[in-house]
């Protein structure tokens, strides 16, 4: 029986060869061509003499080799497929320090491979220079990096991989330190001042945990394609796919999770603002179909709630939304006016009325000293005006003397002749001496033009705005005729300032312009004060909001900031406040919805009147906040806003019939599909109802800031060739002859690698 030298080793093959043999010719020894390869074996042995014991016998062919063996041996079998060598045995401490010789091999190779890739580019364009000049393989040329590292560490005995699974193992290890060394670099780069390095820098050192799981999978993909028979291309192709995968994979997964469920950026934008509006309104989050307001989203969350084990989950997120949203209602009330109510708010109206009356009287005596310092005390004044307002308010009907009587007041009627009383006395006091012993028969001194002291006019006319401000509907002297006499005697008042020179009448203008603008307010906010309860204040003070603000803005501005804020916390409270058919024995019970139509139903400069001027910063943003929540729940479900029950009921209905039946048929399909069903449809509401998840989707979709430095370390490992091209080869073909192949690798600086075909090669460079 032949044998098959293709199964033996080399020391086996050479032991198969004569003790002695002639000498070989020259001419049958040197021919190695293609051609003398593929001759038949048998004609080959006819034509070739076995070589000498001391012939070198690595310098031979295949061919050669085979043919000095003897004739009878000479047949050819069919070649035997790659076996792969066994590992030696070893003890524990042996195999340790193996594994350890790997490790240290991995991280040598790993810690030069950026700083390699950059020494190979130059040292490949002088390579490459050389091949020009000399021809390709003629001559010196530098070695890569990875390669003359790996001689090294071969002439220094560090353990090799020794089989296909350490050899994988091995560049995976050395991604793996690839990457830690790319982090090193980049952190130390990102310290070197300048903005450029910095940012070179941090991008090296990013998300360095994805970048060794990175390094890891793209180092093993590309092994793994090459003891699979996969050529450069091929190994490429599968340490950049493998490199990626980590950082691609999910980025693409959580793309299209995001993209089906919330759609693209603009409803992402969406999402956030929603999430936003509930966190800040309320401290709660919405629902997966309130936050994207997707139709089709908000109609499977209604589905959920009409179903046995959705609806609990889902019910329960409505009333935690809107407990959250009372809670926020309430405490905002709270920090506003902790007992805000109606008649405390009414009450702070009146006493916000009374400051600012007070108020307005301070300033007017301030101001019109300002004035005193000009005008003497006794300076004379003319009347004139005074007397002809007050004629015109005790005016009678013309003939009709006894029913005159019923119009007038007595008591400005008392005024005015008190008013001619005393302009008649200074009107004689200030006639010339003598006047009534001259003329027996003249004419007493004339009214119009008695004067009286400055400083009496101003007390009179200070008196009746007191009246005047005083007034109200039971006041035995209205408001209107309080106001012409103080009218006229403010007249009367300016004639004389200004005769007094330039200074005068400007401390004048400014006293008088403070007064008819604070008379002015008093008389618009005179319909709402006059009341005679705090609860019709209230009332009255926040009727026809709807229609506008002026009144609440009129109102707002003449109390001080505390009385402004228990209006405001009377009105936000009731906002809330449900409907009578809603309401709980208490009378406390909230409603969102109710929160929501009445806030609509405020009109802009309302709400701007009463929330804007509280001095509690935010105030209006955060009660607009809370009516966008509330539209947000509107929309997204109606059973939040007090739902009949009456489809959940039919749906238990229909889900325990069908279970029914399906118990009572045996169909053992149908049982498991209903006891499943409120299973899925809890799963599914507690996922579109969990904070987590909800603030999840509404994130960007971002690439790892791994996946730059983890395609530059897969860049180190692209091998230069693949079998059979860039490897050396004997006469065209793998070397069968392991003798000759690991003479040529010591020769050529490479490394004998199994070839796909049983053979070996001499893999040179980066294809280590």
């Amino acid at each position: 029986m032949a044998i098959d030298f293709s199964t033996l080793s080399d020391d086996d093959l050479i032991a198969q060869l004569p003790a002695k043999a002639p000498a070989v010719p020259a001419a049958s020894v040197a021919p190695s061509s293609a051609a003398q390869s593929s001759a038949a074996p048998a004609a080959v042995a006819s034509a070739v003499v076995a070589p000498p014991a001391a012939a070198d016998l690595s310098k031979l062919s295949d061919d050669e080799l085979l043919a000095a063996l003897p004739a009878h041996n000479a047949a050819p079998a069919a070649p035997a497929p790659a076996v792969e060598p066994s590992k030696p045995e070893r003890t524990v401490l042996g195999e340790i320090g193996h594994q350890v010789g790997l490790t240290a091999r991995a991280a040598v190779q790993g810690a030069a491979a950026l700083p390699g890739m950059v020494s190979d580019a130059a040292t490949g364009l002088v390579n490459a220079g050389l091949d020009k000049v000399a021809g390709e393989g003629n001559g010196f040329r530098f070695h890569k990096v990875s390669s003359a590292l790996g001689n090294v560490m071969d002439q220094a005995g560090v353990a090799q991989p020794e089989n296909a699974t350490e050899r994988v193992v091995q560049d995976a290890a050395t991604g793996a330190a690839t990457a830690l060394t790319g982090v090193g670099v980049g952190q130390a780069v990102a310290k070197v001042a300048g903005p450029i390095t910095k940012a070179v820098g941090t991008a090296l050192a990013a998300a360095p945990g994805a970048q060794v799981v990175s390094g890891v999978t793209g180092g093993a993909a590309a092994g793994a394609t090459r003891e699979g028979g996969g050529g450069a291309v091929a190994q490429t192709v599968a340490g950049l796919a493998g490199a990626l995968a980590p950082t691609a994979v999910p980025f693409a997964a959580q793309a299209g999770v995001r993209g089906a469920l919330r759609g693209g950026e603009a409803s992402r934008q969406r999402m956030v603002d929603n999430i936003a509006t509930f966190e800040d309104a309320a401290g709660t989050t919405p629902t997966l179909g309130q936050a994207t307001q997707s139709r089709a989203m908000q109609g499977a969350e209604t589905g959920l709630t009409n179903v046995i084990g959705g609806s609990g989950v889902m019910i329960r997120k409505g009333e935690a939304q809107a407990a959250a949203l009372q809670k926020s209602v309430q405490d905002l009330t709270d920090r506003l006016a902790p007992t805000a109510s109606g008649a405390d708010a009414g009450e702070a109206i009146s006493r916000g009325v009374n400051t600012f009356r007070d108020n307005v009287r301070e300033t007017q005596q301030r101001l019109y000293g300002v004035l005193d310092k000009h005008i003497a005390p006794d300076a004379p004044i003319t009347v004139s005006n005074t007397r002809a307002a007050m004629q015109e308010l005790n005016a009678g009907i013309d003939g009709a003397d006894n029913l005159s009587a019923w119009f007038r007041n007595a008591k400005l009627s008392d005024l005015e002749r008190s008013l001619v009383a005393d302009l008649d006395k200074a009107a004689q006091a200030q006639a010339p001496v003598g006047w009534r012993s001259s003329l027996m028969n003249a004419a007493p001194p004339d009214l119009n033009t008695a004067t009286l002291p400055y400083e009496s006019i101003k007390k009179m006319r200070t008196l009746v705005g007191r009246e005047m401000s005083d007034a109200n509907f039971t006041s035995e002297i209205n408001r209107d005729k309080w106001s012409k006499l103080y009218a006229a005697l403010s007249e009367d008042l300016g004639a004389t300032a200004k005769a007094a020179g330039p200074k005068a009448e400007q401390a004048w203008s400014r006293a008088n312009t403070f007064t008819r603008l604070a008379s002015e307010r008093m008389e618009q906010i005179s319909s709402i004060v006059n009341r005679d309860a705090p609860e019709k204040i209230f009332k009255a003070a926040t009727s026809g909001l709807a229609d506008g603000g002026t009144q609440i803005n009129r109102l707002m501005k003449s109390m001080p900031v505390e009385n402004r804020r228990e209006v405001a916390a009377a009105v936000l409270q009731r906002l809330g406040r449900a409907r009578p058919g809603q309401q709980n024995e208490i009378g406390d019970a909230f409603s969102s919805e109710t929160f929501l139509t009445n806030l609509a139903n405020l009109s802009a400069p309302a709400r701007k009147a009463l929330f804007n001027t509280s001095g509690y910063p935010g105030l209006e943003q955060r009660i607009e906040q809370m009516g966008r929540m509330a539209a947000v729940r509107r929309e997204g479900s109606q059973v939040f806003a007090n739902p009949s029950g009456t489809a959940r009921q039919a749906g238990l209905l229909g889900w325990a019939a069908a279970l029914g039946s399906a118990i009572a048929t045996g169909n053992s399909a149908g049982i498991a599909a209903a006891l499943g069903a409120p299973v899925l449809a809890n799963v599914a509401a507690r996922l579109v109802t969990n904070p987590n998840r909800v603030r999840s989707l509404a994130q960007r979709t971002e690439l790892s800031q791994a996946i730059t430095p983890a395609a530059l370390a897969a860049t180190t490992r692209i091998p230069s060739g693949d079998n059979g091209k860039g490897a050396i080869l004997d006469g065209g073909r793998p070397f069968q002859n392991r003798i000759k192949a690991g003479r040529v690798a010591r020769e050529q600086g490479g490394s004998v690698m199994p070839a796909p075909d049983g053979g070996f090669v001499v893999l040179r460079g980066a294809q280590r």
